[in-house]
């Protein structure tokens, strides 16, 4: 499971939400179109509603009912306390939800689909489960992300403890704030439950600084088990915002090829991380640095087509007016040091001038040079590039600079993605590749020439933007959200956001 929840016994559940009249008739207007939609399925399949019957939701209409729910269609509600009465309007929202669904299926892959036509014979010949089935991605997270969205809906039921925090415990202080902490911590599984002793309660203890850096880890966090304003902010989330995250972020996976690949490369952006996934299962994993806020990484589906070894560097305008020029102005051999030349031409035609002058103008001599790093120990790009087709300016490339991936917060980068262990992933490209082999590579980088390696099969490439993903083990793990997406409808997919809190938005069912 991805969250143990343990509920102590000292712990009052608040009621589940019930739905009521009042709150059915005041959902959100539905669109005209999606209006007109559910009267023609109505009409055309004879029926008196579509997913319900005289003893309530049908099978395919609790199926719908739930996967909407997960993503933030609708509340979740209490189904078998629905009046007749009120059949007909939840009746509307599922066809709506199921509507826009296929909508968006066919927008994201391009399809060309009659959404009515398609949803009408799926209800006549009762498949409507296999349809809905058919536009869920094939990705265990999808259902990891459902199951941990149902953990948190239980953990919604109590009352989140109030903690003030500028409380900073000694060990062994015994003090009412800190029966907050640790009962944050024993529901959500990180404090073992055993350790609840009744005099133990309330104490400040080295099981509690356990507990935090484990909670610490799976949020993202240093893990130095310090009550800091960065933990106190992420265990005053109340699980009533995690069920929202949790929602944005199965969204996102419905962005990506619906049946993936057999073999794949992933980078999660905010969680810093790049997989090679082989059959389902990690074969290659490491830590990666992208994009700051300012120039922060893209998501995309791509490619990795090609490995430069020994690569040359052209930096953009942006990084040689803002960095590179004045630089040189405080330095004027800094450049050169750093084997930059001014290069014009391609091929035999090149021609070349070294940066040793302190007068040059090199604004100006660039608007016909190009400013480009030889290979070498210090190139930006280190030994090797990995080359991802796309309207950005971005690749996977390695980095002399390694230091940086022992920082817990690694958005850096102008927005490449620059790699823990660069040689790992070509080692692993080349070896899958039957039409080159390692001996190339080794001699290759030894010349110090700067060689490229076409890919006779590409290896496909998902970026990401995940903020909340199960790991192997099967716990849920966290991130910050580095480029504030979870408050905005960052996903293609989302049927509509809104902003409802300060870290991260509700889905709701309009359009």
């Amino acid at each position: 499971m991805p969250i143990s929840i343990v509920v102590s016994a000292n712990t009052n559940p608040e009621p589940l939400l019930v739905i009521n009249e009042h709150k059915l008739e005041n959902q959100s207007s539905e669109p005209l179109a999606a209006s007109s939609h559910y009267q023609y399925l109505l009409a055309s399949s004879n029926k008196h509603f579509l997913w319900f019957d005289k003893t309530g939701l049908t099978l395919s209409g609790l199926s719908l009912h739930r996967l909407l729910a997960d993503l933030g269609w609708h509340n979740l509600i209490n189904v078998n306390v629905l009046k007749y009465s009120q059949y007909e309007q939840h009746d509307r929202v599922l066809t709506n939800g199921f509507v826009q669904l296929l909508h968006l299926s066919a927008i994201h892959y391009r399809q060309q689909i009659d959404v009515k036509s398609e949803l009408l014979n799926a209800i006549v010949e009762d498949a409507s489960d296999e349809l809905l089935l058919s536009l869920i991605p094939a990705y265990d997270q999808i259902s990891l992300l459902r199951t941990a969205i149902s953990e948190y809906r239980y953990l919604a039921r109590y009352q989140w403890p109030m903690l003030d925090d500028n409380f900073k415990p000694r060990l062994g202080q015994s003090h009412n704030q800190v029966k907050g902490i640790r009962q944050i911590l024993t529901m959500l599984g990180d404090l073992p439950s055993k350790a609840q002793t009744k005099s133990r309660l309330d104490v400040y203890d080295s099981v509690v600084v356990a507990a935090l850096k484990k909670f610490q880890g799976r949020h993202g966090l240093e893990a130095d088990g310090k009550l800091g304003p960065k933990t106190y902010a992420a265990l005053k989330v109340k699980p009533q915002m995690r069920v929202k995250q949790l929602q944005v972020n199965l969204w996102r996976w419905f962005s990506l090829p619906k049946v993936p690949p057999e073999k794949y490369l992933l980078v999660n952006i905010p969680g810093y991380q790049l997989s090679v996934i082989e059959d389902g299962d990690e074969t290659v994993k490491m830590r990666v640095i992208v994009g700051d806020v300012d120039n922060q990484t893209p998501q995309m589906v791509t490619e990795i087509n090609r490995v430069t070894l020994n690569p040359t560097w052209t930096p953009t305008q942006n990084i040689i007016k803002n960095e590179l020029i004045p630089e040189y102005r405080q330095d004027f051999l800094s450049l050169k040091r750093k084997n930059f030349q001014l290069v014009k031409g391609y091929w035999k035609n090149v021609e070349t001038r070294e940066i040793d002058d302190p007068d040059l103008n090199l604004s100006k001599l660039l608007q016909s040079y190009r400013l480009v790093q030889a290979p070498g120990a210090n190139n930006a790009l280190g030994y090797y590039r990995f080359n991802i087709p796309n309207n950005y300016s971005v690749y996977l490339h390695d980095t002399p600079v390694k230091s940086l991936f022992r920082q817990s917060n690694r958005a850096l980068s102008h927005g490449c993605i620059r790699l823990e262990d660069a040689s790992l992933l070509a080692k692993y490209l080349l070896k899958a590749d039957k039409s080159l082999h390692l001996d190339k590579m080794h001699s290759a980088i030894e010349s110090g020439k700067t060689t490229n390696l076409p890919l006779k099969t590409p290896l496909p490439v998902y970026i990401t933007y995940q903020t909340a993903w199960i790991n192997e083990q099967g716990n849920l793990r966290l991130s910050p959200d580095i480029y504030h997406l979870d408050q905005k409808n960052a996903a293609l997919a989302q049927f509509h956001a809104t902003d409802s809190n300060s870290v991260i938005t509700l889905s709701q069912n309009n359009f």
